[in-house]
């Protein structure tokens, strides 16, 4: 439920060059893209906050925060562990460097990125004996702490369904620590530990059909980062747009606790009064930066604390070759979609955009009348959904 990059464009050229008032670069497409995508989506938030004081409407698919949640659903994000800096990380991009196969009972090969794979690299784990598995082994030794616990993470991006797999950690005498074991499907995963020991340990990607061969499993990256019970999002793709619940669970317990946040000064008081101080059956937090949060009391190892958040939409791009000739001045950017990135906002926002980088593109070409034309639809629009 994306809207096409190209067709935005091509929309935003016919209207603006409708009278060859002037033409739009793809640089300034793309900054404008990017800023449109950006106002539309921080709208949502302040569409919510008027449309819950207002009598709502039972009719189905037409009730305004219905639709507005439906929007912002391909955001959300439940359940994540508060995790910082990864201790190790391979995305296969370039090269599997660093992962060996175990034995003869199969294959380790390099995934090169391409258009067929949408240009994601990965470690292609196959097993050719049917009586015996095959194990990938990462060579690169990760410095884990004792009673400390630990997140890996790995996305599968193709596989030919062996009966399972399993992700593996092994200490420095190659026993295993903890593993995963399931049965193979597409998506992202993660299952997290305590390490019992303060050493260097190592990750094992181990395929297994032992009523069939040639089946394999291909990673599309696989990480370790320590649960610090502190950092929200990690900056990048997944940055944190807007915080939501965080959630507390106590080790045994079958159901988690929602923490409520605080203030800096509001703890302070809390923590001098016996009956109002926090507790794992009643705990809070402080927003300590823009990545980071304290909870109240200090979690053990043994407790889960998870949270819920919106992330930020990627930047869309309208990526191009060039073709013709600079030289003679014919040269002209022709679009490529393998370089590009369709904005994350619901197709039903396909004119909102278009309208919004029209008229922002007005303004860049000095023409009144295309900033006037977006600016009425935009409105049209606005008048549309608060009727």
């Amino acid at each position: 439920m994306a809207v096409n990059i190209d067709t935005v464009y091509q929309s935003v050229l016919a209207l603006a060059n409708k009278e060859q008032r002037g033409y739009i670069t793809p640089l300034e497409f793309n900054l404008l893209a990017s800023k449109a995508q950006r106002e539309i989506f921080e709208q949502y938030f302040y569409d919510i906050n008027k449309f819950n004081k207002m009598p709502g409407n039972s009719t189905e698919f037409s009730d305004m925060l219905y639709i507005l949640e439906e929007k912002i659903a391909p955001f959300r994000v439940n359940d994540a562990a508060l995790t910082g800096t990864a201790l190790f990380i391979d995305d296969f991009e370039v090269d599997i460097t660093g992962w060996a196969g175990s034995n003869t009972n199969g294959t380790t090969t390099h995934i090169a990125p391409a258009a067929s794979n949408s240009y994601n690299g990965g470690l292609k784990v196959m097993q050719t004996n049917g009586s015996a598995s095959h194990s990938a082994n990462c060579t690169t030794n990760i410095a884990l702490t004792a009673g400390k616990k630990y997140l890996v993470s790995w996305e599968i991006i193709d596989m030919d369904e062996p009966a399972k797999y399993s992700i593996i950690i092994k200490d420095a005498g190659s026993s295993n620590i903890d593993h995963e074991t399931a049965e193979p499907a597409l998506g992202a995963f993660s299952f997290n530990f305590i390490a019992d020991a303060t050493s260097n340990h190592t990750i094992a990607i181990h395929c297994n059909d032992s009523t069939d061969t040639n089946n394999y499993i291909t990673l599309g990256s696989i990480s370790v980062k320590e649960i610090d019970n502190t950092t929200v999002g990690d900056g990048g793709t997944n940055a944190v747009y807007r915080l939501g619940d965080v959630s507390w669970t106590k080790s045994g317990a079958a159901y988690p606790t929602t923490a409520f946040e605080v203030t800096a000064n509001q703890i302070k008081k809390y923590n001098v009064s016996p009956l109002a101080r926090p507790t794992s059956s009643n705990p809070t937090y402080v927003r300590t930066g823009e990545t980071s949060i304290k909870l109240y009391p200090t979690p053990t190892s043994t407790d889960t604390v998870t949270y819920s958040y919106v992330k930020t939409p990627a930047d869309p791009y309208w990526g191009y070759v060039v073709v013709g000739t600079h030289d003679e001045g014919n040269d002209t950017p022709l679009y490529d979609s393998s370089q590009s990135v369709n904005f994350e906002l619901h197709e039903s926002e396909e004119s909102t955009l278009v309208n919004k980088i029209l008229e922002m593109s007005g303004v860049i070409m000095k023409q009144p009348d295309v900033v006037q034309y977006g600016n009425t639809k935009n409105n049209e629009e606005f008048q549309k959904e608060n009727s």
